[in-house]
């Protein structure tokens, strides 16, 4: 019956007669196609649970990346999927865990002096920090969310525990309390790929809970800005997602090592609704995005 029902619902939209029926039995179809149970009369009519998109077009997709998802924020509906469990290193995409458990104990507005830091590679993202300088901890995270500087990231890590392995654990020790699995990292950067992994289903869930933290949601919509340090040091950024000047796509964060490959988290809208994209080892993160976002506008529908 529920299959029955979203086929009808899927058939009224189509032919544009959705509109065309009385709200109360849009109301019924909706509850119909989700199980949810009419209320006795007396009692207060239930709210309608809107359901999660309806899949219409079987059009096929075989994205080249490794690994990819893309789900449907609102309902955690999976849109999308291709070795989503298959464990990847994900290189700079890390920058986003490292965000997430910083915000998880401390305000965005506390001061960050930066540590000694260690060396870098001359090819590594940086913004080129000067140990004492000071600056607000959100200011931080847009240096190693939006550019991807690694100084930025462990900056972090050694201001909050002291050293990246002392902050790794504590991402570890996040993870399992989040109930994120098949996930390991030994870095705040990302820079190193060595037990530093996820899988692109985790990093869905990852970043939905991105989204869902204020801060973080406005800080990798940004396409650049400056960063003034307390001693007047004024350092420039522009970002590393090529997609947010499409207009189509709200964040969220690249990454690239050679054995990572290109990756890339994307958040976009579909048809007015919320889409967390994944693409892990792809050999163009932004077209292999792209074709994954047409394809689900073309081939799920919201009701």
């Amino acid at each position: 019956m529920k299959t029955i029902t979203l086929a009808l619902i899927v058939v009224l939209h189509t032919t544009g007669l959705w509109t065309h029926i009385s709200k109360d039995d849009r109301t019924r179809l909706i509850n119909a196609s989700t199980n949810v149970k009419t209320a006795a009369p007396s009692a207060p009519a239930p709210v309608a649970v809107l359901p999660p998109p309806i899949r219409v077009s079987d059009a096929s997709l075989d994205l080249p990346a490794t690994a990819v998802i893309a789900t449907d924020v609102a309902s955690g509906t999976i849109l999308y999927a291709k070795n989503s469990g298959a464990h990847r290193p994900i290189a700079s995409v890390t920058k986003l865990i490292t965000a997430l458990v910083i915000l998880s104990r401390h305000s965005p507005d506390e001061l960050v002096t930066v540590p000694k830091l260690p060396a870098y590679p001359q090819e590594a993202e940086t913004i080129g920090f000067i140990p004492g300088d000071t600056m607000r901890l959100r200011d931080v995270l847009e240096a190693a969310l939006v550019p991807s500087a690694n100084d930025a990231a462990d900056t972090l890590a050694i201001w909050d525990s002291g050293s990246v392995t002392k902050f790794a654990a504590k991402m570890n020790a996040k993870m399992s309390e989040w109930g994120i699995t098949d996930t390991h990292f030994a870095s705040a950067s990302g820079l190193e790929d060595t037990n530093n992994y996820t899988t692109a289903a985790a990093l869905a869930k990852i970043a939905t809970l991105a989204v869902a933290n204020p801060t973080l949601k406005t800080i990798v919509s940004h396409t650049g800005g400056t960063i003034t340090s307390g001693q007047n040091r004024v350092y420039t950024f522009k970002t590393t997602n090529e997609l947010l000047a499409s207009g189509q796509f709200y964040g969220i964060k690249t990454g690239y090592t050679q054995a990572a490959g290109e990756c890339f988290v994307g958040l976009t809208r579909i048809n007015g609704h919320e889409v967390v994209t994944v693409v892990l080892d792809a050999g163009n993160r932004f077209g292999a995005t792209t074709t994954l976002t047409n394809w689900i506008g073309q081939t799920w529908q919201w009701l």
